[in-house]
């Protein structure tokens, strides 16, 4: 946990009666979710005593179950790539019908348009974009839709969700170096 007012990081337990009163233990406490905390032990612990009511959900069924992934997003950043691994535009729409039925707002980048002629994007680019849904086409080796990307991102809470290998990483360090991700 990240302390709002002090920005430093907590390691939490969760108090029982959460967990007692969860439904799904491992749905208890989620990445994304607001808490109030109350610090016990040394100056870095603390016990989790509440989660705030969560918005913006997103989340996949398993096994007859629903699994929430990340709370209280105002959307998500779908990355495929045009190549390395190859374009997969039925992943990018099992992904759109997940945030479809979520109620999340998508975005669907494409990234290493560097490897392909953007060209023989644009059929799946026009469909995506006659469906409502915003596209951006990125490249982190020369920064092209990258200022576009930044400001998809600026000032909403996001999601970031693809396969791997599609650059998610290299991405999110060309939006914010200071991100330093692996």
């Amino acid at each position: 946990v990240r302390g709002e007012e002090d920005g430093k990081e907590y390691a939490c337990s969760i108090r029982g009666v959460l967990r007692s009163m969860a439904r799904d233990a491992r749905n208890v406490v989620i990445t994304g979710d607001r808490v109030l905390f109350r610090q016990e032990g040394d100056a870095e612990q603390g016990v989790i005593e509440r989660v705030e009511p969560r918005h913006g959900l997103l989340s996949r069924g398993s096994q007859g179950r629903e699994h929430i992934l990340v709370a209280n997003i105002d959307q998500v950043l779908i990355v495929g790539t045009a190549a390395d691994p190859d374009f997969k535009p039925q992943l990018i729409d099992r992904y759109l019908i997940s945030a479809e039925r979520c109620g999340v707002q998508p975005i669907i980048c494409i990234n290493k348009i560097d490897l392909v002629d953007p060209r023989i994007l644009l059929p799946h680019v026009r469909a995506y974009g006659r469906a409502g849904y915003t596209v951006v086409l990125t490249c982190t080796r020369d920064g092209r839709g990258i200022d576009q990307l930044r400001a998809l991102l600026a000032g909403r809470q996001s999601a970031v969700s693809g396969q791997s290998g599609v650059g998610k990483s290299s991405l999110l360090n060309c939006v914010d170096a200071d991100l330093g991700l692996q």
